[in-house]
């Protein structure tokens, strides 16, 4: 019995050595490719780390995360040691407890080995909901910590955004995916290891070209990847013949608001305007940063009435929705902010982008003009500015 048992232990070892192997060589394998920042990062550590929950006693998923990040502290310079050190010990608890949990699951419908028959697919769907379980409980302490550092921080879009979900799920899919190979050879787990590295690369890229996308103060397109792909909007409706209109909002005497209330309570107001903005839009329509506190937003098939429609759907909105200061000297203010829009629509003297932009300028200078909280559509006969 003591051979048995130092057999079982020494292969419990070798295992959890190999599956730690495995990751260090996926954190080496992606040095070239920079993380992500200011976002949650997905590198597909969860994938060694449920194997290692489901096939190892519980103390190893505890653990395992330790030597992981040690290593790529040691190995990826630029990162900061205590945010690496939290996440660590968030990756232990939420996997150690998925252990315990898939531990104390019965052998008829889980146990160590999956079967043949309806026992793989109730083994397969066990590991799945213990990964969905450490998934949870990651993400969970992520969010409260980073709420607590950030109130004013839009967990949306750091985890439930749809590129963020469909991350996640591809993740979740590799790691059950790894477990069931590791359970049926642990030999076989060599195979898997290059379609991992392959999909780290993939989505440590894709984070950071969509970081390149966007404006980090708000969430938005920044104005350069705003006009490009605004551009090929514009000319999609030209060739088409489709009605196309451009809104342009500024928020009213934010100047005064940022001389009174500071930069942090600017940067919460503008973050959440631009909240208010992404949230009340369809999903096809590109809004983006475009100023200190201008906003652009290209409406797709959207003709002149239905433009000032939604524009002023969207001043009306945005000045009956107080915003309360989470965070400062001012915590628990509330401000009650006004917009101002100007809309121009795509016609036969605005054949270009530029041109539009500038139409739509005009419309907002307009619409300044006249008091705050106002709505100005272009004529269509407008061939610009009066210089006599």
């Amino acid at each position: 019995m003591a051979i048995a048992h130092t057999r079982c232990v020494g292969s419990d070892l070798f295992l959890g050595i190999a599956l730690l192997a495995c990751g260090i060589v996926a954190i080496e394998s992606t040095r070239s490719v920079k993380e992500a920042h200011g976002e949650v990062v997905r590198d597909l550590q969860s994938v060694w780390l449920l194997a290692i929950a489901v096939a190892l006693p519980p103390v190893f998923a505890f653990v395992a995360p330790i030597p992981l990040t040690a290593y790529k502290l040691l190995r990826l310079p630029g990162l900061v040691p205590y945010r690496r050190v939290f996440s660590a010990a968030t990756v232990s608890l939420a996997y150690g407890l998925a252990s315990l949990a898939f531990h104390m699951i019965p052998a008829s419908l889980a146990g160590p080995f999956p079967r043949s028959g309806e026992h793989a697919l109730t083994w397969t769907a066990s590991v799945a909901v213990c990964g969905l379980l450490g998934w949870v409980i990651n993400h969970g302490l992520l969010v409260v910590a980073i709420k607590l550092s950030d109130p004013a921080a839009r967990i949306r879009h750091l985890v439930g955004s749809r590129e963020s979900i469909m991350s996640d799920l591809l993740e979740l899919s590799l790691a059950v995916s790894l477990t069931l190979v590791v359970r049926i050879n642990p030999v076989l787990m060599a195979l898997a290891l290059p379609s991992v590295v392959l999909c780290k690369r993939s989505i440590m890229r894709a984070q950071l070209v969509s970081n390149a996308r966007i404006d980090s103060k708000t969430g938005l397109l920044n104005a350069g990847t705003w006009q490009r792909e605004a551009e090929a909007e514009f000319f999609r409706a030209l060739r088409d013949g489709k009605p196309l209109a451009l809104a342009m909002v500024d928020i009213d005497h934010f100047t005064d608001v940022m001389d009174m209330a500071g930069q942090s309570v600017r940067d919460q107001l503008i973050r959440d305007i631009a909240g208010m903005l992404r949230d009340q839009l369809p999903g096809h329509d590109l809004i983006g940063r475009f100023g200190s506190e201008e906003f652009a937003i290209l409406l797709p098939q959207t003709g002149r009435h239905e433009a000032q429609r939604i524009s002023e759907r969207l001043r009306d909105h945005i000045a009956g929705e107080p915003i309360a200061i989470e965070s400062g000297v001012q915590e628990g203010f509330v401000f009650r902010l006004t917009v101002s829009i100007g809309v121009a629509i795509l016609n036969e003297s605005r054949r270009a982008l530029n041109e539009l932009i500038g139409a739509a300028d005009s419309a907002l200078v307009r619409a300044k003009s006249t008091g705050w909280s106002k709505v100005y559509v272009l004529p269509d006969n407008w061939d610009g500015p009066n210089t006599s």
